[in-house]
């Protein structure tokens, strides 16, 4: 491995495992109770207990995955004063697409559903959002479609940093991050003024509440401003603002909190505050063995879960006692989940991350 990319591997950013895990295991929750929902099953979600938004997790992972990439990217132009497209394409490949097709394959031939042209099309060459924007996403992975908004973040945003002069990539992100955000507004406002057509007022709802490129390059703007140490950002690194990021971020995603518009663009800037504060703050410990092991395999559990909601009410059916049920339902998800996700990361991943080492 190159001796300046062995310091940048070596680099681990405290609290984003954690992280990670947390944003899982809700995703898993909020699915479990979804199925039950939808099967007619007692559930939380028509009891009236709030679950924490799963959007909002995915939302999380973008604002991760902008900032752990940049932040790299950022360590690799200072120290080599270029980025290397091609080994960066080959690292996000070789983590990304084995367990995606993987998934997509093995949930094609386990379950009977309908797989449209367009799904097909749309979901084997990354592009799932936009299949998922369409009504076409995949049947028995519907989960698949953030994968496709971050590939196509790593795509673009690399070519476009290299570009860039440094001093320039902060007030950049912060355009794209306006302009994206209204975007959807205008496209809305132009199609209810002059063409009045409900498909696509339709389409631009489904893909702009997916597609988030702007909280991953929120993410982006404070893994840059991170790796840079710039001075103004004592500003987001100091107690108040970095604590009450963080009380806010639990409070406000734990109450059911939503504003009408642009609930997930505070998100992003909340949670790029709260990771910045986390993982420079030494007085900050929130790793442990089981939220990094949780954390080390959270891109299974994304994966693989659903598979394993399919199966679980494919064979358990509600009987007369709801706690033993739910105690039984929620084992086996998550256990199953949990344990394919650790098997498959020490296994097929793991064989393909050593090659990934290779393009370091």
């Amino acid at each position: 491995m190159n001796p300046v990319f062995q310091a940048i591997h070596r680099k681990h950013l405290k609290g984003l495992d954690t992280l990670r895990a947390i944003a899982a295991i809700i995703v898993v929750w909020g699915h479990i109770e979804l199925f039950k929902k939808e099967r007619g099953i007692q559930n939380l979600i028509d009891n009236g207990f709030y679950l924490p938004s799963g959007h909002l997790s995915v939302i999380l992972f973008f604002v991760i995955s902008g900032f752990l990439i940049t932040y790299l990217l950022t360590l690799e132009k200072k120290r080599t004063g270029t980025i290397k497209l091609k080994n960066f394409y080959l690292r996000r490949i070789l983590r990304i697409w084995p367990l995606y097709y993987i998934v997509l394959i093995i949930s094609f031939l386990l379950f009977k559903a309908v797989y449209s042209s367009e799904t097909i099309f749309l979901s084997f060459t990354i592009f799932p959002n936009v299949a998922h924007a369409l009504d076409a996403g995949w049947p028995t992975s519907p989960q698949i479609w953030s994968i496709g908004v971050e590939e196509q973040f790593y795509i673009l945003w690399p070519l476009i940093f290299m570009i860039l002069p440094s001093k320039r990539i902060p007030g950049f992100l912060i355009l794209f991050f306006i302009i994206y955000t209204m975007l959807p507004t205008g496209l809305l406002f132009l199609n209810n003024q002059y063409f009045g057509n409900e498909t696509l007022s339709h389409f631009v709802h489904r893909f702009f509440y997916g597609s988030k490129f702007n909280a991953l390059s929120m993410g982006a703007l404070f893994g840059f401003l991170f790796a840079e140490k710039k001075k103004y950002l004592s500003l987001f690194k100091n107690d108040l603002v970095g604590y009450v990021a963080i009380i806010l971020v639990i409070f406000l995603w734990t109450s059911g909190f939503e504003i009408k518009y642009y609930n997930d663009e505070l998100f992003s800037i909340l949670f790029s505050i709260s990771i910045l504060k986390i993982v420079s703050d030494p007085k900050i410990h929130l790793d442990n063995i089981v939220f990094r092991f949780i954390g080390k395999i959270s891109y299974g559990i994304y994966m693989y879960h659903w598979i394993v909601l399919l199966l679980a009410f494919q064979f358990i059916s509600p009987w007369g006692n709801a706690w033993l049920f739910n105690i039984y339902l929620y084992g086996f998800v998550f256990g199953m989940t949990f344990l394919i996700s650790w098997v498959s990361n020490y296994s097929i991943e793991r064989y393909f991350l050593k090659m990934k080492e290779k393009f370091r």
